[in-house]
């Protein structure tokens, strides 16, 4: 195979294929049944949305994140600004989709809601 007959851009994906206009209003036949016309109903998918801001859910993703046993170990120190203004400093046991489970100290846990958390920092600067 030579340059000239590669793709230049592949997608990978199912195939596309385009009714030319005579078959597309062939296709457009409302159906005929007992004298009752019958139309065909709508496919449209509807989107439900979210409650949940882009902004809770990224630092919801990031809380999955450290909830890892890899990331517990490489991202140390943990600063977690929350809601009320408190600030707590540990790692992240646990993730659930209402709660977070910090472990403080390597001693005790303490259990927040999710959307508590505001802000993560690590080592002084907001963890990206």
């Amino acid at each position: 195979m030579s340059s000239l007959n590669d793709p230049i851009l592949y997608i990978s994906g199912p195939p596309v294929f385009h009714l030319p206009p005579q078959l597309r209003a062939r296709e457009e036949v409302e159906i005929v049944v007992d004298e009752t016309i019958i139309e065909e109903e709508s496919t449209s998918i509807y989107e439900i949305k979210n409650t949940v801001s882009t902004k809770n859910s990224a630092i919801f993703e990031k809380l999955k994140f450290l909830a890892k046993p890899f990331q517990r170990k490489v991202y140390r120190p943990l600063s977690f600004h929350m809601a009320d203004g408190s600030i707590i400093q540990g790692e992240v046991q646990e993730v659930t989709d209402e709660q977070v489970i910090f472990s403080i100290n390597d001693e005790s846990l303490e259990t927040y809601p999710v959307h508590q958390v505001k802000k993560i920092f690590w080592r002084g600067s907001i963890l990206k």
